[in-house]
């Protein structure tokens, strides 16, 4: 049942977009708009920054275990500035996956389409559903592992 819920929460924003029918992307302005770019600017940063912290704690590991070095804590790239780079990594990857839906979800033919009222309220709302995504993997990491 957690695992249930962690994936539920996480993909929300994703399963949002994707209960939209395909006609209403024909309504929308064609083009990139400035929360696509965002959201992928924010995604790429994530991956790259949390595949890096990964790639350099292994090999950190690695010459550990071949006695290249007796240190205790990886004190060393990523890791001298912050104490879990990867989570960091991770929180920003599925921050600029619910800033890119949304920035489809707060559309007047998107919010129409999930049953938001087209005001101020059904904006928030729509991003509040694209926000549990990341605000929840934030709690895990934080709180939970």
């Amino acid at each position: 049942m957690a695992q249930a819920t962690w994936v539920a929460l996480c993909l929300l924003p994703v399963l949002a977009l994707n209960s939209l029918p395909a006609t209403l992307f024909a309504s929308l302005p064609a083009g990139v708009a400035l929360t696509d770019i965002l959201g992928l600017a924010l995604y790429t940063g994530g991956i790259v920054f949390e595949a890096t912290a990964d790639a350099q704690k292994s090999r950190w590991s690695a010459e550990k275990k071949a006695k290249q070095h007796d240190e205790e804590f990886l004190t060393k790239g990523l890791w001298s500035k912050s104490r879990h780079p990867n989570y960091f990594g991770e929180c920003t990857l599925w921050t600029g996956i619910a800033s890119a839906s949304a920035g489809v979800l707060v559309s007047k033919p998107a919010l129409a389409a999930i049953g938001l009222a087209p005001g101020v309220m059904g904006k928030l709302a729509a991003v509040a559903m694209a926000g549990v995504s990341p605000a929840f993997v934030t709690f895990l990491l934080f709180k939970v592992c």
